[in-house]
């Protein structure tokens, strides 16, 4: 999944890679997974996101333990905002970031 936010009149495009579950015998409490920040189709930044339960519960309750369909966009959604609000502070250091 991707997307783009435009700073000062550029785009950079979010580009989410698969996402990875922490292993528990218990409910996934952590996802996580690496989103590229591309300019002018070159990588200028790569963040390594974790996205945590309490944060897609407080989305949507039901998301957590729901099927991957219904799971995927909410975890995009949250990390995708942590990354752009890096990229409105032109923080472009890889890096690791917590939705």
């Amino acid at each position: 999944m991707s997307t783009t936010v435009t700073v000062e009149g550029v785009d950079y495009e979010m580009e989410a890679e698969p996402v990875r579950a922490s292993l528990s015998d218990g409910p996934t409490m952590l996802w996580g997974f690496p989103v590229n920040v591309r300019r002018d189709g070159q990588v200028v930044s790569r963040k390594t996101c974790f996205v945590g339960r309490i944060s897609v519960a407080a989305r949507d309750p039901q998301a957590p333990d729901a099927p991957f369909d219904v799971l995927e966009p909410i975890l995009h959604e949250l990390a995708f905002a942590r990354v752009a609000a890096r990229i409105e502070k032109h923080e472009f250091d890889d890096e690791i970031v917590f939705a």
